[in-house]
């Protein structure tokens, strides 16, 4: 399922004092089985535009097409409705969006609220929290006695439960310890992997951008600056400098090396390929 985004223009307080344009006239198109990124400063748009993909902000002028369903300024809720089982969205702090009295309960609710059966829902919910590690005799616990990295995956299966063909992970690590970070990050690159979804990631983190991402989309001022592969754009320090981003530290470590002669013969993404890369290098000059 592709999602495509055609002159898409957002206004918040629209004909107040207060208005202000979010995004303006954005085009572009977020095709199945791809890990994306959405990448800018703050108040580029980036979580705008996110939200329109699930219909939780509706579009000022233009629409947003997921599928076959158009998400526009008047469109009614039983269509945002029909998104939203298509297209699935983790928060910041997912956990807080948790409230049953226990883990399987939690998870279960949003399959039982398209439809399915108690068998279905529970069926579906012992799957994806096996997917994501938790031992299923522990499912009968208040998600409330877990740590913060448990209860983000408890949230988290909650999403996958409802099997969206779009994933939409808004600062998916945001106050995670290093650890449970790179867990999270690897754990998305899985389930897209696995399940050939779309996943629209939005982050400060260039680093995990860098890593994970097959394309990025670079906002700046409610436009789309620049879209591409991952490696094409992030490897660009003056595009990156000049929107206040961080250059990915394996990218600065890769151009530092090369100043001083060593040729890797292509770019690594993270320090493992960086450093079978160097050993390659120097066994080569040996």
């Amino acid at each position: 399922m592709n999602i495509e985004v055609s002159a898409l223009t957002s206004i918040y307080h629209h004909r107040t004092p207060f208005e202000h344009i979010a995004l303006d006239e954005l085009t572009t198109t977020f095709e199945q089985g791809k890990y994306y990124a959405v990448i800018g400063r703050t108040g580029s748009g980036k979580s705008t535009l996110i939200q329109h993909l699930n219909g939780l902000i509706l579009p000022t002028r233009g629409n947003v097409r997921v599928g076959d369903l158009v998400l526009k300024k008047k469109t009614k809720q039983k269509v945002i409705h029909q998104v939203k089982k298509h297209v699935g969205m983790v928060f910041q702090f997912p956990e807080h969006q948790l409230f049953d009295e226990t883990i399987l309960k939690d998870v279960m609710f949003g399959p039982l609220n398209m439809g399915l059966s108690q068998e279905e829902a529970k069926e579906r919910a012992e799957k994806y929290l096996s997917l994501l590690g938790v031992p299923l005799d522990q499912i009968g616990r208040s998600p409330f006695d877990l740590s913060g990295g448990q209860m983000r995956k408890i949230a988290i299966a909650g999403i996958l439960a409802m099997e969206p063909e779009v994933l939409i992970v808004d600062e998916p690590t945001a106050g995670l310890d290093p650890k449970s970070h790179i867990e999270t990050m690897k754990l998305f690159k899985e389930i897209q992997q696995e399940f050939n979804i779309t996943i629209i990631l939005v982050t400060h983190d260039m680093n995990d951008v860098f890593e994970y991402t097959d394309e990025v989309k670079l906002l700046g001022s409610g436009k789309l600056i620049k879209e591409g592969r991952t490696l094409d754009i992030l490897t660009d320090e003056k595009l990156l400098t000049d929107h206040y981003l961080e250059i990915p530290d394996i990218v600065r470590l890769a151009h530092d090396v090369s100043k001083k002669g060593v040729a890797l013969n292509r770019m690594p993404r993270n320090t493992d390929e960086f450093i079978t890369l160097y050993k390659k290098w120097r066994d080569e000059r040996a």
